[in-house]
């Protein structure tokens, strides 16, 4: 079990929070904790190839490892529904006429899932 204070805690005290958390995720929480620590090395080891008082190159193989890390991370985090177009995805927001959909605030994804399947 992570720390109080690691990465992955504070991923599911935020998802708790959001009603939204179950233990099923762990796996992807543990993913996305070690995925932006891989990423903050490699934006390390890119910003030492620049020379005293310039900026690392765009054109250096580190960036393109960094970009493909971001969009990982981003992936990943829409999966969990930690961003705003994910969260109203989970949460049933965006009916057809835009309205959010009337559910209990705090169900979880896996009972929000379950609740829609048996309605459609």
């Amino acid at each position: 079990m992570a720390k109080g204070d690691s990465k992955e805690a504070k991923y599911r005290r935020s998802l708790s929070e959001l009603g939204i958390y179950h233990p099923a995720m762990d796996g992807l929480i543990h993913d996305l904790a070690v995925l932006e620590r891989e990423c903050a090395r490699t934006r390390k080891a890119w910003k030492a190839t620049a020379a005293p008082g310039k900026a690392p190159s765009a054109l250096d193989p580190y960036y393109a490892m960094i970009r493909q890390q971001q969009r990982d991370i981003l992936a990943l985090r829409n999966a969990l529904g930690l961003t705003p177009q994910a969260l109203r995805r989970i949460k049933g927001a965006g009916t057809e006429n835009n309205k959010p959909a009337e559910t209990s605030p705090r169900l979880t994804v896996l009972q929000n899932v379950l609740e829609k399947r048996a309605s459609g």
